[in-house]
């Protein structure tokens, strides 16, 4: 009877596994790509299901880029053959990558759920070679905009459907004014993002390289300044993320290293509700009164830009020329003319204009011999704009005059290559005749000096001391530490206080090391002092920005307080998750609201002063009703 039920239960599972392998095997999960793209390039890696699948779970890209995804696309067909029913069923699931490094990489399978079976798709491998100097991107949808007048490089955003970015809502282009500029001579170069979209956390995901040049940074930390600018048609908001002045330092080609950026674009998807006949519904459903927002990360990279950097000319180059490019000015003034034996004298000496000022070595000065000399002063006042780098740099040469009579320091010359003109030019001060005569009481053990660079003279004064002649203080005999009271408490105070300080630290970082925690308890906190500085935007009347801050302050807090990345919420998916936490519906629509009175309020007119107020009360209720509700 036992052998009986064996094979039964063999027989049946052997028909499960028949079954099972037959469902594996007609289930097609097939993962496709291109084999090799460029630097920089944006690729799609697509995700098939021949069959109808849930739990959909991402790869891993490793070091690859994700621009977009997954965007999703199913279809279906039913056919009717002989009586017979048959259904087919699509899935497809898209991603936007990019690289930003050549090499190979390895794309992991994804995987989803079947009638309860996992099935994995195939592995990738994808091949990223050096971009060509004038190779056009591929991807769907990318066309290159340009700029008459300047010399740019552009790499344009990411590309997808169903609501994603294209190539055209948000790209980075590098402005650069000079491609081949002489030795040591100034350009500026400048990180423009162009955007149709709105955008936020802006972050320099890789710095600029620039290797074999000297550069300066020209923009400030203050907010960036916005333009709008016409390009193809197409109205875009620009600003200009970094601009800097360099200095090549040596000739030949040079290579400027690609920029990387990350942020965050906020795009409209399409509401899946079903279309009603009501036209009134039709007009609150218009993006300007029900706008569902969607944030996506967004990756953006200029191209690598080669600088021909010309050597200066050889011809007509001046001995005294030190490595000064650019336009300058130069003169020089003696303090004195007649001094004693032990005074000191300054020359000095003022450079001022546009170019490598910083990097300008002072002309040399050869004082006689009957002088002591010490190191030039030197002080920089430079200053940064739009148009680069210039300012004043002034060199004190400070000298003692040792022995009496009369003394000629030479001309002083300082030469400079101009670019503009593509010459050599040089400026001359002095000479200077000087007089010294012998002091009264020069022997004295000091020295008389006048000049603002005293602090580099020191005075020699008395270097012998007397003997101590105070009191001395006497102890009692046998009045030892060791022993005593205060040496036991000397002793085990630190060690009680050493422990304690043990516990009290491992106590905190155990609450650190539970980061989730952390972020869930600190929502609040931070949510509120983004109101706070919303509060003060709208007291400096700067609408734009205050709309801003208020939209970040309760994002993020619904970001920290669930540990979403904001860039899975939306205004669709609120409801849901303030409902699956079992609050109030009244609370719930007061969020919801709130967000959305937000897009509405910056483009809707009327007093924009009550306005600000009215929805900062709207916020600060919403966020703090709800915080009660989630406690």
């Amino acid at each position: 009877m036992m052998n009986v039920k064996k094979i039964i239960f063999l027989f049946v599972a052997l028909i499960f596994s028949t079954l099972s392998f037959a469902l594996q095997k007609s289930t097609k999960f097939v993962a496709s790509t291109g084999n090799s793209v460029m630097v920089g390039e944006r690729f799609r890696v697509t995700y098939e299901l021949n069959a109808n699948g849930s739990g959909f779970s991402a790869p891993n890209f490793g070091k690859l880029h994700r621009l977009s995804g997954p965007n999703t696309s199913q279809s279906s067909s039913v056919e009717y053959i002989n009586g017979n029913y048959h259904q087919s069923v699509t899935q497809i699931f898209t991603y936007i990558l990019t690289a930003s490094e050549e090499g190979t990489y390895m794309i992991s399978p994804a995987s989803i759920v079947v009638d309860g079976e996992t099935v994995r798709s195939n592995s990738l491998t994808i091949k990223v070679v050096k971009r060509s100097g004038n190779t056009a991107q591929a991807g769907s949808g990318n066309s290159t905009a340009s700029q008459s007048g300047n010399n740019m490089a552009s790499q344009k955003g990411s590309t997808s459907s169903n609501g994603a970015l294209s190539d055209e809502d948000v790209f980075l282009k590098t402005i650069v004014s000079n491609r081949n500029p002489y030795l040591g001579e100034q350009i500026i170069i400048t990180n423009r993002i162009y955007t149709k979209v709105g955008i936020s956390n802006l972050s320099m995901d890789k710095s600029p390289s620039y290797e074999g040049f000297w550069s300066k940074s020209l923009s400030d930390d203050k907010q960036l300044k916005q333009s709008r600018q016409i390009i193809d048609g197409q109205e875009y908001i620009v600003a200009d993320i970094s601009k800097y002045a360099l200095f090549p330092q040596k000739s030949g080609k040079l290579t400027i290293k690609p920029t990387e950026l990350k942020c965050v674009a906020q795009i409209q998807v399409q509401n899946k509700r079903r279309r009603s006949r009501d036209p009134f519904d039709d007009f609150f459903n218009d993006p300007f009164f029900n706008r569902n927002i969607k944030n996506v990360d967004v990756f953006l990279s200029s191209k690598e830009i080669t600088i021909n950097v010309k050597p200066l000319p050889q011809e007509g180059k001046p001995e005294s020329f030190t490595g000064a490019v650019g336009k300058f000015s130069f003169n020089a003034q003696l303090d004195h003319d007649t001094i004693s034996t032990n005074d000191a004298l300054t020359i000095s000496v003022k450079l001022s204009g546009a170019g490598n000022l910083e990097l300008v070595n002072p002309p040399k000065i050869k004082f006689p011999v009957d002088f002591e000399t010490y190191d030039p002063k030197i002080s920089n006042n430079i200053r940064t704009g739009l148009k680069g780098v210039s300012g004043i740099k002034k060199i004190e040469y400070l000298a003692i005059a040792r022995n009496p009579g009369d003394f000629v320091i030479k001309p002083l010359e300082f030469s400079y290559f101009n670019p503009s003109d593509k010459k050599y030019h040089s400026i001359s001060a002095g000479p200077y005749n000087i007089k010294v005569v012998k002091g009264a009481g020069s022997s004295g053990g000091g020295v008389s000096y006048s000049s603002s660079a005293q602090e580099d003279i020191k005075y020699i004064g008395k270097d012998i001391h007397h003997i101590k002649q105070t009191d001395f203080e006497l102890l009692k005999v046998n009045d030892f530490l060791f022993g005593s009271p205060a040496y036991y408490l000397a002793i085990f105070v630190p060690l009680a206080l050493l422990i304690v300080f043990v516990l009290v630290f491992r106590q905190q970082q155990k609450r650190k090391g539970n980061v989730a925690l952390m972020k869930t308890r600190k929502a609040n906190k931070i949510a509120k002092s983004k109101l706070l500085k919303a509060e003060k935007l709208m007291k400096a009347n700067d609408d734009k920005e205050f709309y801003n801050e208020l939209a970040q302050a309760l994002w993020g807090y619904l970001s920290d307080k669930f540990l979403i990345p904001q860039a899975e919420l939306s205004i669709e998916n609120i409801t849901d998750i303030l409902t699956s936490r079992q609050v109030d519906d009244e609370i719930t629509n007061g969020f919801v609201n709130a967000l959305n009175n937000i897009e509405f309020a910056r483009f809707a007119p009327g007093n924009a002063a009550n306005k600000m107020k009215s929805i900062y009360h709207e916020s600060l209720i919403a966020i703090t009703l709800a915080e009660k509700a989630l406690k």
